[in-house]
């Protein structure tokens, strides 16, 4: 039934007109169900947990459907992710602790790479005053040494 409602209140538009602008006038409806329609309108796929839940009361007049989609993910503290046309929908502390997870994966995987030793010959300058500058340059397992004798910086990091 809110379906059906939904659906009569959209405002069509010619394809050559831009993104599909929409007008929705919704008392009390069910999140999931404002959530579904957006993704109906822009052709795309959604996955929403079940924390994703509520009520929303919306008024919109001619706006785009991808805006009025930002517009209610942030009157419930919500946010998106998509990944080509999948949009997976949960609360934005959630999506935040999850990036946070996959930085950190990612730094510990770039750590685990294998060790690679690079001779780097040094011309017109010392190498033993460019170990200093390139020491900050290194990973937390990188290590740099000097060979005085051919004056050139062994480097050790990771690849």
């Amino acid at each position: 039934m809110l379906r059906a409602l939904l659906l009569s209140c959209l405002v069509s538009t010619a394809a050559w007109a831009g993104p599909a602008r929409i007008s929705l006038d919704v008392h009390q409806a069910d999140l999931l169900s404002v959530l579904r329609l957006f993704a109906d309108l822009g052709h795309l796929n959604l996955v929403a947990g079940d924390e994703v839940h509520g009520k929303v009361t919306l008024r919109l007049r001619n706006v785009t459907w991808d805006q009025a989609f930002r517009v209610v993910l942030a009157s419930h503290a919500l946010g998106a992710e998509r990944e080509d046309n999948v949009v997976r929908v949960a609360p934005l502390k959630q999506l935040a602790e999850e990036a946070e997870q996959r930085r950190k994966l990612q730094a510990d995987r770039a750590l685990a790479r294998p060790l690679v030793t690079r001779l780097i010959p040094v011309n017109y300058a010392s190498a033993a005053e460019l170990a200093a500058q390139v020491k900050p340059l290194l990973s937390p397992r990188g290590t740099v040494a000097v060979d005085a004798r051919t004056n050139t910086l062994i480097v050790t990091d990771v690849e």
